[in-house]
């Protein structure tokens, strides 16, 4: 009983200090260190750079702007886009990009040729980096 108090205060400083390894390092699956949103408009931040970022927009138009949930480093990006369309829907119609910055791109829809436009909604992904 001697010396009691002392291992008593040994173990417990032994026990708070392995306790907080966790918080200083990457937990096995990235869980403390990835930043996320998973809404329709979300994004998913890695820690290594890479930023997978998606949404909907309801409307392509003549012209719109899709804001993207956060900003990319640059605007070196690749962004994919698929037409919303159910049973005999045309969802071979293009969108084009006119507009790219690193934290919006405008667009519009076109059928056939670039002077025509819809107005049908649309899913994107886009993926880059954010550092």
């Amino acid at each position: 009983m001697k010396h009691f108090s002392r291992k008593l205060v040994a173990i417990l400083v032994l026990i708070i200090w392995l306790s907080s390894l966790g918080t200083t390092y990457a937990k096995a699956d990235l869980s403390n260190v990835i930043t996320k949103s998973l809404g329709l408009n979300g994004y998913y931040k890695f820690p290594d750079g890479l930023l997978m970022q998606w949404g909907y927009s309801n409307s392509s138009g003549v012209s719109t702007r899709i804001n993207f949930p956060i900003s990319f480093y640059n605007d070196n990006y690749s962004i994919t886009m698929g037409v919303n369309g159910g049973i005999g829907t045309i969802t071979s119609l293009s969108i084009i990009i006119t507009e790219r910055a690193s934290t919006y791109i405008k667009v519009k829809g076109t059928m056939g040729d670039s002077s025509s436009t819809h107005d049908n909604s649309f899913y994107w992904i886009a993926i880059g980096r954010w550092k």
